[in-house]
């Protein structure tokens, strides 16, 4: 009796922990930077643990074409405080991208509300045309529960009407 609950609880934990991954916006969100140099599309991949890729694009305004040669950096802001800036991770006030587009990794800390700011700080190769721009983004990191873990649950719980069944039989 003791090890039949020990081993449901075991499965209710391992269920409830991979049902309770962040995610927040899935799909590709495209701005106009705030002078109209160029469209800026963000698009979010979303792992288990709080972790997300940014995969940004810099591209002609209104275009699918890639921009070459952006001045730039990459933040994440929490109620208006920066708490993360791509440029700063590498020990640069910005950074140069040649091919019109990067991957950011990052693992939020807390859920809610938080703001993507691409700045473009410059366009084209040295000496760069200034622009002095950004384009932001507004994302909300919340709780996932799949609709997986809901079959998993429904099972679990229909096993131990069984077991609770099976053993009034008893």
């Amino acid at each position: 009796m003791a090890r039949s609950i020990f081993l449901i609880a075991l499965l209710l934990v391992g269920v409830f922990s991979l049902a309770t991954a962040a995610h927040a916006q899935e799909s590709g969100m495209t701005k106009t930077t705030s002078k109209g140099t160029l469209d800026i599309r963000v698009e979010p991949t979303w792992s288990n643990n709080s972790s997300a890729s940014f995969k940004v694009s810099f591209l002609n305004p209104g275009t699918e074409t890639l921009h070459q040669h952006q001045d730039y950096d990459f933040k994440i802001l929490k109620d208006g405080t920066e708490v993360f800036s791509a440029a700063k991770e590498t020990g640069q006030v910005l950074i140069h991208n040649a091919e019109g587009t990067i991957m950011v990794p990052y693992t939020f800390q807390v859920q809610g509300d938080y703001t993507i700011q691409v700045i473009l700080a410059g366009t084209g190769i040295a000496p760069t045309i200034p622009t002095d721009e950004d384009a932001t983004f507004q994302i909300n990191v919340t709780p996932e529960f799949p609709v997986g873990a809901l079959g998993a649950v429904g099972a679990l719980m229909a096993t131990m009407i069984v077991l609770a069944r099976y053993r009034k039989l008893l």
